[in-house]
């Protein structure tokens, strides 16, 4: 019951950060129709301002409820605002069109999603601040950590050397990538004050400042995310965008789970099994429906 759940509340709230990327979207190609004199920065464009807002509230609902499952749960769920992006992206932006191929991606891409809901390790352990730290001091966390920072790393200094700037590539895998980290200090955060709130024991947020530490990692893994999102919806296709973006997210997201969190441990093999299934299936979805609008783009702009 817990699962189905989270997953109503996570496809409603997938519904919020399609219609705040669209509307950011929609808003800066509309500047980029004004003279260049006449041109705002982002936060000076109502329409871009309200995508924001939405976006900001999608986030504190994904906060309220993401302490009530495993992370390795709900990042899966995340690939649900691509369905609800390909209803609105054509409504947004006309130019961009809905074929064939990317309903059946998409359709691949909640088969995937649903295998993974199905058999994810439902059982939402309860941390406090000891069991943080001890999780963030394994030699697995400390890897994790570090490959994504030679990750970002690199995508950095390969967008810096090419002649013309960061490609879409580089955007979305620092999007997701950050966006990865930011679901762990969510998630932690979460944890925290659930802890606190349920055993009524404030004394690790009077007396630590760790878990403001937390909650400052949270923040700005999810500006940076947003800054590097924001840069690919306003040069490239959103409907290219945000499967790339997903499929890092996911990535990032799922394998942070499962690595901080141990929570491979509380599956049995056949759930494990099911679940990598699942997993593949979802990013074989993404990759088919990247293809599809790349080939698609590419087509209408040789035409």
């Amino acid at each position: 019951m817990r699962v189905l759940y989270v997953a109503i509340c996570s496809l409603t709230l997938s519904l919020g950060a399609a219609v705040g990327v669209n509307l950011q979207k929609k808003s800066m190609q509309l500047e980029k129709e004004q003279r260049e004199h006449l041109r705002r920065s982002p936060f000076l464009q109502p329409l871009w301002c309200i995508g924001l807002a939405i976006i900001v509230l999608d986030a504190c609902g994904d906060f309220v409820f993401i302490g009530m499952a495993p992370q390795s749960l709900l990042a899966p769920l995340g690939s649900l605002c691509l369905g609800w992006n390909i209803m609105l992206a054509p409504i947004f932006q006309p130019t961009e069109k809905v074929t064939k191929q990317i309903i059946y991606a998409t359709i691949v891409i909640y088969i995937g999603t649903i295998l993974t809901v199905l058999y994810a390790d439902d059982a939402s352990s309860t941390y406090n601040l000891d069991d943080i730290v001890n999780l963030m001091k394994t030699t697995p966390v400390i890897l994790y950590f570090s490959a994504c920072m030679i990750f970002e790393y690199t995508l950095m200094c390969h967008g810096e050397r090419q002649r013309e700037g960061y490609g879409i590539t580089h955007y979305c895998g620092l999007a997701g990538s950050f966006g990865g980290k930011s679901i762990i200090f969510a998630k932690i955060s979460s944890e925290l004050i659930k802890y606190s709130i349920m055993t009524q024991d404030y004394q690790d947020w009077k007396t630590c400042i760790l878990p403001y530490m937390f909650l400052v990692g949270m923040l700005g893994t999810v500006t940076t995310q947003l800054n590097y999102l924001n840069y690919a919806l306003e040069k490239f296709d959103a409907l290219v965008v945000v499967p790339l973006y997903q499929s890092f997210w996911n990535a990032f997201g799922i394998t942070g789970g499962l690595i901080f969190f141990q929570e491979y441990k509380d599956m049995s093999r056949f759930d494990s099994y099911m679940y990598t299934l699942g997993v593949l299936i979802t990013f074989a979805g993404v990759a088919w429906l990247v293809m599809q609008r790349s080939s698609s783009t590419s087509t209408s702009t040789s035409t």
